[in-house]
């Protein structure tokens, strides 16, 4: 029995592992055609990307135009390829997979990029945040238009437990501002506001995207206070923010 071990033990030793031969060169070669196949496939989506998003800039109804342009790049790859000198005899479904998913994500960002600032703005600018500043000239309130679940909409509601309704009164002792953040993806142009129903007027950039307009109590007429801001951005579209309801003037 020892004897067999042994001798079990002298062929394991004597096994040697030998190693497939390697073709260093078509190593090489095939490298250098996938790298050159995923650059050249970037490229080729990026064209259809900034295709897409100049399409979808002209219209935005033509943004349907953009994903058929997707659909087409993906289908002409196969002929896209061969124009390019790029054998894809030996390509094997993960090399299919991989190429189209480059294809895909690369269509995608350039499209996305080219559809929104700086290349092109189709956004409004946004109006929240809005709290109206009461000084009376001995005491500061402020009144913040916050949405609350038991009345289950947007109302006016004192910071600091003020009862809305015997905030303001109708005198040139007490000082109102009324502010609100005022934003867009780009650049705003104008930002206004019409108090009571009156005219625009410009509100003062007050920094952090903060914008006020201030006036005194005896200026606001009709026993309340309502007022619309209104917002426009470079590209020129328009936002416009009213609150739903009015507060009360003593």
């Amino acid at each position: 029995m020892a004897k067999k071990r042994k001798k079990e033990k002298e062929e394991k030793e004597e096994y040697e592992f030998t190693p497939p031969d390697f073709d260093e060169r078509e190593f090489l070669l095939k490298e250098l055609r996938d790298t050159k196949t995923v650059l050249f496939t970037v490229g080729y989506a990026a064209l259809f990307g900034v295709a897409a998003g100049l399409i979808s800039n002209l219209d935005e109804g033509l943004v349907m135009v953009g994903l058929a342009l997707v659909l087409g790049g993906l289908l002409s790859l196969k002929y896209f390829y061969p124009l390019m000198k790029i054998d894809t005899s030996e390509f094997q479904k993960k090399n299919w997979a991989g190429n189209i998913a480059w294809f895909f994500f690369t269509f995608l960002a350039i499209w996305v990029l080219t559809f929104n600032y700086p290349f092109a703005d189709h956004a409004k600018p946004s109006i929240g945040g809005v709290t109206v500043w009461v000084d009376s000239g001995t005491n500061l309130t402020a009144l913040d238009y916050e949405y609350v679940d038991s009345v289950g909409g947007y109302v006016w509601v004192g910071r600091w437990g003020e009862d809305p309704g015997a905030t303001i009164y109708s005198s040139s002792s007490y000082t109102v501002n009324i502010t609100a953040t005022v934003a867009d993806n780009a650049e705003l142009t104008t930002v206004r506001i019409s108090v009571n129903g009156g005219e625009l007027a410009y509100m003062t950039a007050e920094g952090d995207h903060r914008f006020g307009y201030t006036l005194t109590g005896d200026q606001i007429s009709g026993g309340s206070l309502t007022f619309t801001i209104s917002a426009w951005d470079e590209a020129g579209h328009e936002a416009v923010f009213t609150p739903a309801g009015a507060i009360p003037v003593n």
